[in-house]
């Protein structure tokens, strides 16, 4: 067995799990579903897939909704547009 896959199998997941976790991170790394999410679908040049998003408006200090809906297809058709997505928990 390779040292790298030795230490982690060894490493104790449960400790830096959550308790309310029902997956140490290893568990979801092996999970086919999860693994699934994880992969690209799409290659550089491909249209992204289109996401429809309410607009809100926070100009006051408190979350308004408006009328507005965003579409990422009428933005990307006339210029590149860069998606950035990250985690807060």
């Amino acid at each position: 067995m390779a040292p790298e896959q030795k230490s982690r199998h060894s490493f104790d997941w449960k400790s830096i799990t959550p308790d309310d976790s029902p997956q140490t991170p290893m568990d979801v790394m092996n999970d086919p579903a999860s693994r699934d999410l994880a992969t690209a679908k799409l290659s550089e040049g491909d249209p992204a897939f289109d996401i429809e998003l309410p607009v809100y408006d926070f100009s006051d200090g408190s979350e308004r909704l408006t009328d507005e809906t965003f579409h990422l297809s009428a933005i990307a058709r006339d210029r590149p547009v860069a998606l950035i997505f990250g985690s807060y928990t």
